[in-house]
């Protein structure tokens, strides 16, 4: 308790003593480090009872400064002893270009942080660059995009081609560590977005001329998510971040990008007499910050392409009429409620939901399709009144979902649907892959 009476004698006193270090040691009976020397040496006694009076003294004031009392315990009415604990520092860091992310603190005191470069989507230099993407076609390489007057063969009957663009999460990086290898850098983005999705239209053409309609839809989890952050994230209902290798800004170019090239490409074949877009913007990794870049390209498609029909939805669920069929599509979980997703094989409890979409929309007089994606995988389920189809995606897997669920493949997914029939031809084209295999060590040598 000697610490503690020097320590209450001088805050008695303001911190200001009126007797030499040394009286004050000797006062609350302070002795030298080495009593032995003391014996012998009066000078080092006398100095070194007179330090070690002043260092617990500087070490209060130090830590009163520096610290923080957490706990006092007082008897008597007098303060018996005191906790204190560290006061974080300000943190010291460029606040234009980068802001804090997250802060984590010490129990015993400190802090330290993680922090994000700042993203500035709607700065003048950006917009102008986006203005040039979008100009640029227009300007430099014109397509003649008139409809066709090229006719349906004969024997055909009216049908659309509906391809199911789903969860490419552009940005996403499979960790090099992960049991599987899913390569995905934009080479990669933009073979299976663009050059995939034509051999598709491409096979379909070849085999029954030009289509009356052809809808390229996108479901969603077109982008990785925002700062890293799927939607549950930004709302701090998520403590995980995300692997990813593109920013913000180069996720929204990507997807503007690919898209552009394929809709170009569409329109200067003429593989169908009417073109449509329809996209969900709802979805639990791009929500918000897809719908972005889905409007971006909307806006393109509106000014070079007015024949093209475009929507694009920031609602869960929604559908539309074509011919004697009904489609209803969603990304399969929204932006911030639900806790699971639709499921790949369809439960009760799914059957009952879609049911009451349906009577509430007075939709039971069509063939009614309920298309979502999400869980990266196909499948189909025929109820007595509607019929229930999960599709692929064309990122593939995470190592998340390679290390809880297996491999994923990449792929497209797609279908003929006979506008005034229930006839619809199906497809599920996977794309090649290199060896996926990222395991295996060569350690027995025979």
């Amino acid at each position: 308790m000697k610490n503690k009476d020097i320590i209450d004698y001088l805050c008695s006193l303001d911190g200001k003593p009126k007797d030499s270090w040394y009286n004050i040691g000797i006062k609350f009976g302070i002795e030298a480090p080495d009593s032995e020397r003391a014996k012998v040496d009066e000078a080092y006694r006398v100095k070194a009872i007179g330090t070690k009076a002043q260092d617990i003294w500087r070490s209060y004031v130090s830590k009163k400064n520096s610290l923080v009392p957490v706990k006092e315990v007082y008897k008597d009415g007098k303060l018996l002893f005191e906790t204190f604990k560290k006061v974080p520092e300000e943190l010291e860091y460029d606040k234009k270009n980068f802001e804090i992310q997250s802060i984590t603190t010490n129990p015993n005191g400190g802090a330290w942080a993680r922090f994000t470069k700042k993203e500035k989507p709607l700065d003048k230099a950006h917009i102008d660059s986006l203005l040039e993407l979008l100009k640029k076609d227009l300007v430099l390489q014109p397509i003649d995009y008139k409809v066709s007057l090229q006719k349906v063969k004969p024997d055909s009957k009216a049908k659309g081609l509906f391809v199911y663009g789903a969860d490419k999460h552009i940005g996403a990086l499979t960790k090099e560590n992960s049991i599987y290898k899913n390569k995905y850098n934009k080479e990669v983005i933009k073979e299976r977005i663009v050059n995939q999705t034509i051999y598709e239209i491409d096979e379909v053409f070849e085999t029954y001329g030009q289509l009356e309609d052809l809808f390229i839809m996108d479901l969603g989890d077109a982008l990785d998510g925002y700062n890293q952050q799927t939607t549950r994230k930004l709302q701090e209902r998520s403590t995980s971040f995300l692997p990813q290798q593109y920013n913000n800004r180069e996720q929204h170019d990507i997807y503007v990008e690919v898209h552009k090239e394929l809709f170009d490409y569409i329109m200067a074949k003429q593989y169908a007499q009417n073109v449509f877009f329809i996209a969900t913007s709802n979805s639990n990794h791009g929500g918000d910050f897809e719908y972005s870049a889905m409007k971006t390209l909307e806006m393109y498609l509106n000014i070079k392409y007015p024949n093209i029909k475009t929507f694009v939805t920031d609602k869960f669920i929604d559908h539309f009429v074509y011919g004697e069929h009904c489609i209803i599509f969603t990304h399969g979980k929204d932006t911030e409620d639900m806790k699971s997703g639709f499921p790949v094989f369809l439960n009760n409890k799914s059957e009952i939901y879609i049911l009451d979409y349906i009577r509430n929309n007075y939709l039971e007089d069509f063939y009614v399709t309920f298309v979502s994606a999400d869980l990266h995988q196909s499948s189909e389920y025929y109820t007595k009144l509607f019929r229930y189809k999960k599709v692929l995606s064309q990122y593939g897997s995470s190592k998340w979902i390679h290390t809880n669920f297996g491999m994923t493949p990449a792929g497209l997914s797609s279908e003929i649907i006979y506008k005034f029939s229930n006839k619809i031809l199906k497809s599920d084209r996977i794309f090649p892959c290199e060896n996926s295999s990222n395991t295996g060590i060569n350690i027995c040598k025979s």
